[in-house]
């Protein structure tokens, strides 16, 4: 029977997928923010015969009309040295809309980059250059191997910080390779630069709201990707 290989980067995005229903007929796989991870897991996962892969979590907006907790839909992946260009599979697409159309969907191309995308102006170049609506750091290693292996791909995010807001630095190094979250690590950082305590907290919060949303839509999303693959 076939499956549907779902990527993450952190492992809080896994849990949200773990706890979904039809959960079942998904296998999970964390690449800890790192492309290089995800398309390594990708491959496994459609060597073994994957119906579909998915690159699923949390990402940064670019489009300014974006806020914390919208869902996005990727139908094209921008890589980010490469310059490569992975187009999500039109009939998922479909499917994916279909499913939440209930919902404040948006559709677009996602950047996938692979370093951290940290302050506002950068955000705004990305989303001028490259007509970009929202940035993460693991959908272009996963397209890249779904297009390799001529698999069906197409990546669902929701957004935790908005195109206006820079990142603290102290979230700079909090993901671990595992993807969870070096948590004595970040406290470190924030006894070094008190007043990003705000900011920090403000993209925990904000980060939960995007989880949140997909914790909602997960169940509609992935009963839709189900039908169209016939799983």
């Amino acid at each position: 029977m076939g499956f549907l290989a779902v990527i993450c980067g952190l492992k809080s995005e896994a849990g949200v997928v773990t706890n979904c229903p039809g959960a079942d007929k998904v296998r999970i796989a964390v690449s800890g923010a790192s492309a290089q991870r995800a398309y390594e897991l990708a491959r496994i996962a459609a060597q073994d015969g994957a119906a579909a892969i998915v690159s699923l979590g949390v990402s940064g907006g670019l489009d300014p009309a974006l806020a914390p907790g919208d869902i996005l839909i990727g139908d094209e992946i921008i890589a980010d040295e490469a310059g490569d260009c992975f187009s999500a599979d039109s009939f998922l697409v479909s499917a994916a809309k279909k499913a939440l159309s209930d919902r404040a969907v948006s559709c677009g191309r996602l950047f996938g980059s692979d370093a951290i995308v940290q302050s506002a102006a950068h955000k705004a170049a990305l989303f001028q250059n490259h007509n970009a609506i929202a940035v993460d750091m693991e959908s272009h290693g996963a397209a890249r191997a779904a297009a390799e292996f001529r698999t069906p791909f197409i990546a669902i995010r929701a957004v935790a910080d908005p195109a206006a807001r820079a990142l603290p630095k102290a979230a700079m190094n909090a993901v671990a390779p595992d993807g969870s979250t070096r948590i004595a690590a970040t406290l470190v950082e924030m006894a070094k630069a008190p007043g990003d305590i705000p900011a920090l907290l403000q993209l925990g919060s904000d980060s939960q709201k995007a989880l949140k949303a997909l914790r909602r839509d997960l169940g509609p999303l992935f009963g839709g990707l189900f039908l169209a693959l016939d799983l």
